[in-house]
């Protein structure tokens, strides 16, 4: 059995190659490579398939605009580097910040963001501000948009415990390993179901961000005329309330 350095120097050997065939291959002005992160009900990958809200609706944008999409879950600053730096391909679901404004070609909106700082069992007396979050240790998606926020807030780096996934931050949280983190409502009411857990195990304890709103991040380089059609596509799907319906697909039952 390979090593786990050996197993991962396979698998960014062949993202790479990915990348680059998305770019290079004869008739890559109509394919697109789609990096995604392990973050229900958003995007996931579950049973060898690659799903969730934004998956779905990025499938059928592809399928109305004829394009061949191909769709690959890592972490997600991995993702993010091979995005910035291979044509042809798409990172999502991204928070579309100022920041990042000049470093992909955005598609959408796909849905509004609004991120919250959740917790479980803290210290001390009770926060009332983003400042004094700096006492908690906070779990993030590596450069993740929710990290940036908690910068900007005043959260110094040292109180920010990075972690590859949502998914991986969440465990943290249910372990105790930390105080706290950030998610959507959405997210964290799919996080707290998948494991069996009642909405008050978790404190909803102030909103961090509602800016950004949830787009589809291109490369710089990828083909404009692909952009249009992928643009036209979400367009259309939101016009005919199939992107509602993609939504509700994913709600709890009642």
């Amino acid at each position: 059995m390979p090593s786990s350095l050996t197993r991962n120097c396979l698998l960014s050997l062949s993202i790479g190659l990915l990348a680059w065939t998305a770019g290079a291959a004869p008739g890559g002005a109509n394919s697109l490579v789609a990096y995604t992160e392990q973050w229900p009900p958003y995007n996931f990958a579950e049973a060898g398939k690659v799903q969730g809200i934004a998956t779905d609706v990025l499938r059928a944008a592809c399928e109305l605009a004829q394009l061949r999409c191909s769709f690959q879950v890592v972490p997600w600053a991995r993702g993010y580097k091979v995005v910035r730096h291979t044509p042809n391909t798409v990172l999502y679901t991204t928070a579309r910040k100022p920041a990042r404004e000049d470093q992909f070609l955005w598609v959408g909106p796909l849905l509004p963001r609004t991120t919250w700082v959740y917790t479980r069992n803290i210290p001390g007396a009770p926060i009332r501000d983003a400042k004094e979050l700096a006492q908690l240790r906070i779990g993030v998606v590596r450069e993740e948009a929710a990290q940036q926020d908690l910068l900007a807030a005043g959260v110094p780096a040292s109180a920010l415990v990075e972690e590859s996934s949502n998914d991986a931050v969440f465990r943290m949280l249910m372990g105790d390993l930390v105080h706290a983190m950030v998610d959507t409502e959405v997210g964290m009411a799919w996080n707290l179901r998948s494991v069996g857990r009642p909405a008050g195990s978790v404190n909803k304890l102030l909103k961090l961000s509602e800016d950004g709103g949830y787009y589809f991040a291109l490369n710089l380089q990828t083909d404009p005329h692909v952009v249009r059609k992928l643009q036209q596509a979400i367009d259309k799907l939101r016009a005919e309330g199939r992107l509602d319906a993609i939504v509700k697909n994913y709600e709890p039952a009642p």
